[in-house]
């Protein structure tokens, strides 16, 4: 699956604080990249249900959770774990290379 993404480095590991968000753009996609530990995950920046930045929001137990209705995303696949089910955030695959932070966009 990783061969059919075109990967764009977006930083250093460094650059994050445990805990934090940040918007990357790559292309025209808007795109929140999360440091939890030493793990990176990355999720479309924008709410399904009403487009408000995922980035801004609270981390909670491997979850973004949406700072205008509370609905929470898991950061390994992007299912809504805190809100209507069905709901979906667009997920990213992230990697470490040569000692830079990259994520993968179809």
């Amino acid at each position: 699956m990783s061969d059919d993404l075109r990967w764009s480095q977006v930083g250093l590991p460094e650059e994050w604080k445990d805990g934090q968000g940040r918007v990357v753009n790559i292309g025209a996609r808007r795109i929140a990249v999360f440091r939890t530990g030493d793990r990176f995950r990355a999720l479309k920046d924008a709410c399904p249900h009403a487009g408000v930045s995922l980035a801004s929001g609270y981390l909670q137990d491997d979850c973004i959770v949406c700072p205008a209705h509370a609905w929470a995303f898991s950061l390994d696949d992007g299912h809504c774990t805190m809100g209507p089910s069905g709901a979906q955030a667009a997920c990213y695959q992230v990697r470490i290379q040569d000692g830079k932070v990259e994520v993968g966009v179809p």
